[in-house]
């Protein structure tokens, strides 16, 4: 119940009540002016047409007065008990929304929380509290910033300032230290409601993707071979050191720029001339091929490869080379 509706209700049964207290105050006085006449009439036979006139129009009118406010009350009364009604069914409305709600929070996978104002969490699903490892107690009476990584508050508070401006928050992360003092890295959701001055939030962990990507990247960033994945716009996704160093840029400044900002190089060129024959047949390419690297000839095994979405279209390609030369030379002599 909204609180201009819950003012309505209560300045009803405000009227209502004052209302009964007139028409009471009417009767009574009614009661107390008959027996004061009939007393009068009795003491005082001496009575003149003046006080028996008036006593003849003041009492129907303090009759008319209750009437009349016994009929605006009855009036209110119903008023009142329809708005009653109204508030039972919409507080009984609200009693199975909670429950329904409890039992939402109780059985997602994703971890939802709602979050208000004042840095406190108001409510927490199960998921969250198994994934931290706190009890929902903790996890309620504790500021939540204290469970960030120092290194994420400020971003989190700008992302905070931004759903107060009434924006979305989709794959925003952080990270929550847990019961066991490590950390898990959350990717959040979230919308701020103004009307009840709190966000809804629910967030997926991420760690062992993240972990995995790292190890991954790890891992190709140690081989020896050339590396390099670009999406069909030409945008290169992926790629490792080995590459770098043979382009003569940092890994970092690669990511993100369009193969056309490397036109004088030969592996770029030679990949973008076989693509089209992987992407017609969707299948793994391998050829021989020599590449100027620090102005030495060196003799690489290539492969250009798709990468497939759910329905097997190919979303991207890379290309792998491995120098033969170098590998003949360390084990081979």
């Amino acid at each position: 119940m909204s609180p201009s509706e819950k003012n309505r209700t209560l300045a009803y049964f405000s009227v209502w009540r004052l209302q009964n207290k007139i028409t009471l105050f009417s009767l009574v006085a009614i009661l107390v002016l008959s027996a004061l006449f009939a007393a009068a009439s009795i003491l005082l036979p001496s009575i003149g047409t003046t006080e028996f006139i008036a006593f003849i129009v003041l009492i129907p009118a303090l009759a008319c007065l209750g009437i009349a406010t016994c009929h605006s009350s009855n009036l209110e009364s119903a008023k009142a008990q329809n708005e009653y009604k109204k508030l039972v069914s919409r507080m009984l409305e609200a009693e199975s929304f909670q429950i329904s709600l409890d039992r939402f929070f109780s059985i997602s996978s994703d971890l939802m929380a709602v979050a208000g104002k004042d840095g406190f969490l108001k409510k927490v699903s199960k998921s969250l509290v198994d994934t931290l490892g706190y009890s929902e107690e903790t996890l309620l009476t504790t500021p939540f910033f204290e469970f960030i990584h120092p290194d994420d508050r400020e971003m989190t508070r700008k992302n905070i300032e931004a759903l107060n401006m009434g924006l979305r928050s989709v794959g925003f992360e952080n990270r929550y230290r847990t019961a066991d003092g490590s950390y898990r890295t959350l990717s959040w959701s979230a919308a701020a409601d103004a009307d009840l001055g709190v966000r809804f939030a629910s967030a997926r962990d991420v760690t062992d993707e993240r972990n995995f990507k790292s190890h991954v990247q790890q891992i190709l960033g140690s081989a020896p071979f050339l590396l390099v994945v670009k999406d069909s716009e030409g945008v290169i996704t992926n790629c490792n050191a080995a590459f770098a160093r043979v382009i003569g840029f940092s890994r970092e400044s690669i990511i993100g720029k369009n193969v056309k900002h490397f036109p004088n190089s030969e592996f770029i060129s030679s990949f973008l001339e076989k693509e089209p024959v992987v992407l017609r047949s969707q299948r793994p390419f391998t050829f021989d091929e020599v590449l100027v690297n620090r102005g030495v000839q060196e003799k690489y095994l290539s492969t250009i490869f798709p990468i497939l979405d759910h329905e097997g279209k190919a979303v991207s390609t890379g290309k792998i080379s491995l120098n033969i030369d170098s590998v003949a030379e360390k084990y081979f002599t």
